[in-house]
């Protein structure tokens, strides 16, 4: 668990653990003169999906990603969660 992962790193059983980029600025507030490292091993995309043979849902769909990327809807809602900072 990430609270065995901290106490390992406390007591000096560790030296690092990995997580996502968007969980660990939390996590370092806990632990001062913590780094996170650049860089990624694993990386997860997000898709969106439709049903076959709704070509006019498919292009609605793609018109308002790229609009809410454009207008920065999606930054906002991303920073809302408490994502800044990450592309």
């Amino acid at each position: 668990s990430i609270a065995e992962a901290l106490a390992m790193l406390r007591a000096g059983q560790a030296h690092a653990f990995a997580l996502t980029h968007d969980a660990l600025p939390p996590l370092q507030q806990e632990m001062p003169g913590s780094r996170i490292l650049a860089g990624s091993f694993q990386v997860t995309g997000v898709a969106l999906a439709i049903p076959q043979g709704r070509p006019q849902a498919l292009a609605r769909l793609t018109a308002f990603v790229e609009q809410a990327k454009a207008g920065g809807l999606l930054r906002r809602a991303f920073d809302a969660a408490g994502l800044q900072g990450l592309p």
